[in-house]
């Protein structure tokens, strides 16, 4: 399975990308806990499994490709 981070979840990891192998289906949530670290710290999150937004309990297999990012936040910007 191929992860990709973005954001404080690369920097936490280590890695802006992250190959796992796993054996039959996992639930996303577990995978991405193993891979970076105080990943239930950051509350906010999305989570796109093969292009599709998904939550921590989907399952994902050894083909999939997820992408894990912070919602992004910030205010209005004046010009």
């Amino acid at each position: 399975m191929k992860i990709k981070l973005m954001g404080v979840f690369a920097h936490l990891a280590g890695a802006e990308e992250v190959e796992v192998r796993i054996a039959g289906k996992r639930q996303v949530g577990e995978v991405l806990r193993e891979v970076i670290p105080r990943f239930d710290e950051i509350k906010e999150k999305i989570i796109i499994i093969n292009g599709k937004i998904a939550r921590e309990d989907a399952e994902v297999s050894d083909n999939d490709v997820v992408k894990i990012m912070p919602v992004p936040s910030g205010g209005l910007v004046w010009i």
